[in-house]
């Protein structure tokens, strides 16, 4: 029976190869931002090819020039880079302990992340995240995550849209690292307005306890949480999810988004 299975396998392993080559060859993939026909080059650490991907050109669209930014906030800064913040976030009482981002939220990364806000354009929220999975993987790595973790919607948005940007940046990036997905460990508990309406004070009262932590005491005792968001402006929304991970046990939390929004554009 066992040398029936083996045989079956080995059969069965080289007939989905050739079934997935032939589709790919009818039906090639393609860029989720422009539509261009694309090449499944890189892979993750555990040998699985990434995909979707942007196409060579839609990435360089959407990434920065090369350049020093804060830790703290993800914002760009000069040759100098310090620990503690730069100008524009060194007074913002942060509870999370670094932003990895992919690119600045302005041109064509903002038309990039409104788009992947879509109920029709998973798989660009999927290339978004897989971009800033190949933009910054060594220091994703480095940071030892235990969990991944999106931030969430109140429960009557999610009735009324069903994808959910972050939610799927998080599976995603949760799959690129090997790490498990905390999908429903964090839950926004209060409706709150639209964080865009409102001023800086406001935002904050606006999201006071909003969210908790959903899940066996402790869970998140000694872990280190992967924050993960579509796009970063204050800092406000990730600084409350960050207060009630580390209420719940969490040693401490890194954020990442596939955007910072620059000081002039909020």
């Amino acid at each position: 029976m066992n040398d029936l299975r083996q045989i079956s396998a080995a059969v069965a392993r080289p007939l989905t190869q050739l079934g997935r080559a032939a589709f790919r060859f009818v039906f090639p993939p393609s860029c989720p931002r422009c539509r261009r026909e694309v090449e499944f080059e890189e892979r993750d650490g555990r040998g699985r090819l990434i995909a979707p991907v942007l196409c060579h050109q839609c990435a360089a669209d959407l990434l920065p020039p090369p350049s020093r930014r804060c830790v703290r906030c993800g914002l760009p800064v000069g040759s100098h880079a310090p620990t503690d913040g730069c100008p524009h976030c060194r007074s913002s009482k942060f509870r999370f302990r670094s932003v990895i981002r992919c690119g600045l939220y302005d041109d064509a990364m903002r038309s990039a992340c409104i788009r992947a806000k879509s109920s029709t354009e998973s798989p660009l929220a999927a290339a978004l995240v897989n971009l800033l999975w190949l933009h910054a993987r060594h220091e994703l790595d480095s940071e030892q995550i235990d969990v991944v973790v999106a931030v969430p919607r109140h429960w009557t948005k999610r009735l009324l849209h069903r994808h959910h940007a972050a939610e799927t940046l998080a599976r995603v990036l949760a799959r690129r690292l090997n790490k498990p997905h905390g999908r429903g460990l964090l839950r926004k508990i209060k409706w709150t307005l639209d964080q865009s309406d409102l001023t800086a004070a406001e935002r904050k009262l606006n999201l006071k306890d909003a969210f908790a932590v959903w899940s066996r005491p402790r869970s998140l005792a000694g872990k280190t949480v992967l924050l993960v968001d579509d796009i970063l402006t204050t800092g406000t929304t990730a600084n409350e999810c960050t207060r009630a991970l580390l209420h719940a046990g969490a040693t401490q939390v890194i954020v990442a988004v596939i955007a910072v929004v620059p000081p002039h554009a909020r």
